[in-house]
């Protein structure tokens, strides 16, 4: 589903985007493009912008698009849960909890210190333990790619085009 599509080296709402009354009360509006942009790059696991965890992606997202401290209205939050519902699939679901996982692991290690003592003068953490979680650090990165593979099939079976392969005019 593409909220957006190109016309005269323009981007406008899709005709599909029209359809559904959620996103058609956004597509007649002035900043109809910025504001399905934001949809779609807060809500599909293939935005540059999913990389982010879900707490700091919109600042990340608006501030790209909007270049101002934008809010998204009711009509944008509206469309962003129309969005999920219709692009979520039990594997895009497992590849946002295991990309959410991957940024709490991220920030585990930034904040390990290894000569914190606990109230007994205990090494709170370990070296073995960080050392261990280290070494499994490739599964991790391994198990996720393996995912993203799997849900790029899953979405290019469901395309009616062969590959997810967009036909135009020319193409015939």
């Amino acid at each position: 589903m593409d909220l957006l599509i190109i016309s005269d080296n323009k981007v406008i709402p899709s005709a599909y985007t029209l359809t559904i009354k959620e996103f058609a009360k956004i597509g007649s509006r002035k900043n109809a493009a910025k504001e399905l942009s934001y949809v779609f790059h807060m809500c599909d696991h293939n935005s540059p912008f999913s990389v982010y965890d879900v707490d700091i992606r919109h600042a990340e997202v608006a501030s790209s698009i909007f270049n101002i401290n934008w809010e998204p209205d009711v009509h944008v939050k509206a469309a962003c849960t129309k969005y999920s519902e219709l692009k979520e699939t039990s594997a895009v679901k497992l590849l946002k909890a295991a990309r959410s996982a991957v940024n709490k692991l991220k920030t585990y290690f930034e904040i390990i210190d290894l000569t914190a003592i606990d109230d007994n003068g205990r090494p709170i953490y370990h070296a073995k333990d960080l050392v261990a979680n280290l070494s499994k650090m490739a599964d991790v990165v391994s198990g996720i790619s393996k995912l993203e593979e799997q849900v790029k099939k899953d979405e290019q079976s469901k395309s009616p085009n062969r590959g997810g392969v967009i036909v135009n005019k020319y193409s015939q």
